[in-house]
Parts: C-alpha cells; structure tokens; sequence
C-alpha cells in the first residue's frame, strides 16, 4: 500500500509539472538583464528591455524610470553580492569601459556576459538589435535601430557641403585632453562639418600642451557642460590661440556627449548648432 501512495504521489506531481509547462511558467519568463555602464542602461531602455532591467550601475539616470533600480557597480568595481541576489540571466557590460577582471568574474560565476561596444556612430544600432535579441524585443529594438539611423543621415545630408570649422574638443583642461580622430566625437565633428585639429594623434585621448594648441590654431573649441554641475572655466584661458574669441567657446550637454547611446544623436545636433554659430560669428567679421 505504502508503494502504491508513493507511485500516486509522484504521478500527481508529474501532471502538475505538466500542466504549468504547458501554462508556460518559467520557460516564458522574460529575462533578467543587469546593466554595469549607464549607456548601457540608456541602450536597454530604448530597445524595450527597460522593464526586464533589474540592476544597474551607479549614475544611470537616463531616462527617469532607471534612477529607481537598485545599484549594483559604480567606479570602485561590482557589489558582487547585490549582484547575485538579483538573479540576473544576463550581465551588459561595457567593452572598454568595465573592468576586465570583472568580465572574468562574472563568466567565472556562470552569468551570461553580453558586450556592447560603440566606437562609432554606425555601431549605435547593431547595439539596440543585439540587446532585442538578448531581451526578446526585436521589434522594438529594430524600430529603433532603423529611426537613429535614418536621424544620423539626415544629419549628415543636412550638413554636407557647408564651410570647414577647425575645431578642439575639451575634455579636460586639468591636465588638457581631447580626442584624436579615431573616436565618435570626431567623428560627430566632421558630421558637422568641422574638422578636428588632433584627429591625427596617435593616443584615443591625447593630452596636448597649449603650445601645440596654439599651433594648430582652431576656430571652435567645444567641451561638455554638466547643467547640475556647470564646470568652473574661470581658470582656464585660451589667449595664446590667434584665432580665440570667447563666443567661439561652445558648451555640448555632457550626458549627450560623453554616454555612447541613442542620445549621441543629441549630442550631434548640439555640436552641429555650436560649428553654425562659429560659422555665423566668422561670415559676420
């Protein structure tokens, strides 16, 4: 009799097994994906994985539904445990921003590990398909994926044909940095058609001298403003620059510029109505 109960049992718990693979429980479960670089939060959200987030790294704030998730990386590394309690199916991480020691900790675990790269604009939208994919919001994703594309080249349509601005980005002036011409804010630049005066620098963030500056002599220099922190410029001077004047100083939203996602696009246009100024400001002399 014991035998024939235990058979019953495991019968019963067979047709429940059943009947909710057949209702689709688990096996319909969308998955959990953790981001570990803002852009990658920004990306996430506008390939309609938004609502399958439930981790991300400290200042993804954008769009406003992110600045409510739970925090689990900021730029002393990864809350591993915090990491691990959320149960993530998939890690996005950053391919040149997220630590390689991570990366290897978080395979070593058993996490699934999904990197994005963006160094161009072109790479804006393989990035959006391949968090769809990972997400299952391939229509949304593509949707997206096909509307900054077709942004980026009226843009660039837009723009074509109109007279070169000889520009500097500025990073930082303490100590000064700018990009070279292998990286998306050049390329931004020449979309607007400026023209970067370090694009032939060896290093992705060369650090040039205000003598080199001064040699090459741009017409606009462009750096990125934080409005809920604007930067402290009273230090800074570019006297020395022939071709210096202070409404050739141009200010690009830093969250724009600096987050390699959908809102480069911002960013562009913002760089775009900066180079007009300086143009409009030249034709005027």
């Amino acid at each position: 009799m014991m035998f024939r109960a235990q058979q019953a049992l495991v019968a019963l718990l067979a047709v429940f097994f059943v009947l909710g693979a057949a209702a689709g429980a688990p096996a319909m479960q969308s998955p959990r994906l953790v981001s570990l670089a803002p852009s990658l939060t920004e990306l996430a959200f506008a390939a309609g994985a938004g609502g399958q987030l439930v981790g991300v790294s400290a200042y993804s704030d954008f769009p406003s539904a992110a600045q409510a998730l739970p925090k689990v990386a900021d730029a002393a590394g990864v809350a591993w445990e915090s990491l691990l309690a959320l149960g993530p199916d998939v890690v996005l991480v950053w391919r040149s921003g997220t630590r390689q020691a991570d990366i290897a900790r978080l395979q070593t675990l058993g996490l699934r590990v999904a990197t994005i790269d963006i160094s161009a604009l072109r790479d804006v939208a393989p990035a959006l398909r391949k968090i769809g994919l990972l997400a299952g919001t391939e229509a949304t994703a593509e949707a997206a994926a096909r509307r900054f594309d077709a942004q980026v080249a009226s843009l660039r349509s837009a723009n074509a044909g109109k007279s070169v601005v000889t520009t500097f980005f500025e990073i930082s002036t303490k100590p000064l940095m700018t990009v070279n011409g292998r990286h998306v804010i050049s390329e931004m630049i020449a979309l607007c058609g400026g023209m970067n005066v370090f694009a032939d620098a060896p290093s992705l963030v060369p650090e040039p001298s205000l003598e080199e500056l001064a040699v090459r002599n741009p017409m606009a220099i462009l750096y990125g403003a934080s409005p809920a922190a604007p930067r402290d410029r009273a230090g800074v001077t570019y006297a020395a620059i022939a071709n210096f004047r202070p409404d050739r100083l141009q200010a690009i939203t830093a969250d724009y510029v600096y987050r390699p996602g959908p809102r480069l696009l911002l960013a562009t246009e913002e760089i775009c109505a900066a180079l007009d100024r300086v143009r409009a400001g030249t034709a005027a002399r």
